[in-house]
């Protein structure tokens, strides 16, 4: 995977990247919901990775391809694989516990909802 992210950032064009169809604003829109879902704002996530505010806008919205040391940073910080950001491909944990939570009643995924925020916070505050 990683010798794929090293092509993938020297070896590109606009939309094909060896044969996979790459589009930099679904990958932007990865990253900011990510970024979102995890608390942090454009100038705490710059300032983890050490670019601008702007340059993580610019990437955010899709005007920059983002680097390979950018995107392993991304997966350190924001959790997910290379494979989320780039391609939109979600981990076997994360599709069982969609799965999961699917089968859940509208009434039961918005009480799982409240557990999870309540829990978060608890961790959060410890």
């Amino acid at each position: 995977m990683y010798f794929v992210l090293f092509y993938f950032t020297l070896w590109y064009d606009d939309s094909v990247v060896m044969g996979v169809k790459i589009n930099k604003k679904l990958i932007g829109v990865r990253i900011m919901q990510r970024r979102k879902t995890a608390g942090l704002t454009q100038d705490e996530l710059a300032e983890k990775v050490g670019l601008s505010p702007n340059h993580i806008s610019n990437i955010e919205c899709g005007k920059n391809l983002p680097t390979t040391k950018f995107i392993l940073q991304v997966c350190n910080i924001l959790g997910e694989t290379p494979d989320y950001y780039l391609l939109g491909k979600i981990g076997e944990d994360t599709d069982e516990i969609t799965r999961l939570v699917r089968q859940l009643t509208p009434d039961s995924q918005r009480v799982l909802r409240r557990l999870l925020e309540t829990f978060q916070e608890e961790v959060e505050n410890n």
